[in-house]
């Protein structure tokens, strides 16, 4: 049984079909928010597999030949099957899957998609309703865009990431590996949605295309304007714009972020709860405007640290609380996986492995009310469904069996695996419907 079969129709996008072209994280993310949709997704690997499916340990993660989670990450609820493109047969077997697919999404170079007749231009003349996307490390055009690219580089160097995360005089930050990525994949799952839709309008296929460093620079929007106005990035966060607007260390030695962008309306509130009423009036204080003339800002934030220095996380938590002043502790991924308003909104999942035991998956984060939270079957290994799918387009057994003697596809000989479905915190509790 395939995967989406064992889904059941589930979701706002069941029975549309996607084939998958891609490894690493970002298209293989892209089309994830897809599967938990309720796509019918093929991704198709080549012989050696998807290059993800090497990288756990350099992760810091684990694998087994039959369970690896970083994979997980990426590839939920897809059907697995793995083509030579290279080999004529293959290369049928991959155009009789296009041939009735809705969407193809890719993440190779324009010169290798050329090579083989799947770029754009050919296939829309063969597949003229066919959605075709791409996920790029740099655009379409200029110098950059033959160059491999890859988060770190495209989104975490190019794009400013690394060096405006930092603390100013500080070394470049290494944000945690395919934070871009997974970021811009969300990105281009959207505008395959936004084609998917207008194809119901006009019966055409549409070309969709982003890019990571585009991604980063989207993300970077309030950053590159100010810095265009004089206050540039990397900040000290004894320096920020907005004192009110920044991290502080408590007396039990824990550091809390506030946001409270309305500096001006809530400055007599601020200065009430951090002692320093005698400054309500201050004019060269009392406002943001003031405040960048005056160079005060600095100031502002001594009389914050002296007041956070004086009172522990708990007690200065109950205090925001109370004045519904934005804040919370600065977490780290340990504080996360443990963190219940995660699980309780199916942020994060518990799934169990058999190497293991139970591990948090990080969800897609778009809910249907219709639909509720999604089914979710972890990843299979390299052409897992191959012989399933050549079957249901008219291929024998014998068939399969020189196609994939002949090197044109891997099929799976090993040991079935289970199509085991993970369900969120609030089903499991009977709190939650499953709709599938």
């Amino acid at each position: 049984m395939s995967t989406t079969e064992k889904l059941n129709g589930y979701g706002p996008l069941a029975g549309v079909k996607v084939v998958e072209l891609c490894e690493w994280v970002a298209a293989p993310a892209a089309v994830r928010c897809l599967s938990e949709m309720g796509a019918t997704v093929i991704k198709v690997e080549p012989p050696y597999g998807d290059a993800q499916r090497t990288q756990g340990p350099g992760f810091g993660c684990e694998q087994t030949d039959m369970e690896d989670p970083t994979i997980d990450l990426n590839n939920t609820n897809k059907n697995f099957v793995s083509i030579n493109l290279k080999n004529e047969e293959g290369m049928k077997f991959m155009k009789k899957l296009l041939a009735d697919a809705d969407i193809f999404v890719n993440n190779l170079r324009d010169k290798a998609l050329i090579k083989m007749g799947l770029d754009y231009e050919t296939l829309h003349k063969e597949f003229p309703k066919l959605i075709w996307a791409q996920m790029r490390g740099y655009g379409e055009y200029g110098p950059e865009k033959d160059s491999p690219g890859f988060d770190a580089v495209c989104w975490a160097a190019r794009g400013g990431v690394a060096n405006v995360f930092r603390e100013d005089g500080e070394s470049p930050a290494i944000a945690p590996q395919a934070f871009g990525d997974y970021n811009v994949g969300h990105m281009l799952a959207t505008g395959i949605l936004g084609a998917l839709f207008n194809r119901t309008r006009t019966g055409k296929g549409e070309k969709v295309v982003t890019n990571l460093y585009a991604g980063a620079i989207w993300g970077g929007n309030i950053g590159i304007c100010a810095t265009q106005f004089g206050a540039p990035y990397p900040k000290s966060r004894k320096h920020v714009p907005n004192p009110f607007n920044n991290t502080y260390r408590t007396y039990d030695e824990k550091w809390i972020y506030i946001c409270m962008p309305q500096y001006d309306k809530y400055y007599p509130m601020m200065m009430g709860l951090f002692d320093r009423a005698d400054q309500v009036d201050n004019p060269d204080t009392n406002n943001l405007t003031s405040l960048k003339a005056s160079g005060k800002n600095v100031e502002v934030i001594e009389w914050l640290e002296e007041a956070f220095a004086k009172k522990t996380f708990d007690e200065w938590m109950a205090i925001f609380k109370e004045n519904q002043v934005p804040a919370q502790k600065c977490f780290r991924y340990t504080d996360v996986v443990k963190d219940e308003e995660a699980y309780d909104n199916d942020a994060l999942r518990m799934v169990e492995y058999d190497a293991w035991g139970k591990r948090a998956l990080p969800m897609t984060p778009v809910r249907f009310g219709s639909y509720g939270d999604p089914p979710v079957i972890l990843s299979k290994p390299i052409g897992y469904h191959t012989a399933e799918f050549m079957k249901d387009y008219g291929y024998s057994d014998d068939e399969i069996a020189k196609i994939a003697e002949d090197g044109g596809v891997v099929v799976y000989d090993g040991p079935e695996i289970e199509d085991k479905i993970f369900v969120s915190k609030r089903q499991a509790a009977g709190e939650a419907p499953c709709n599938w």
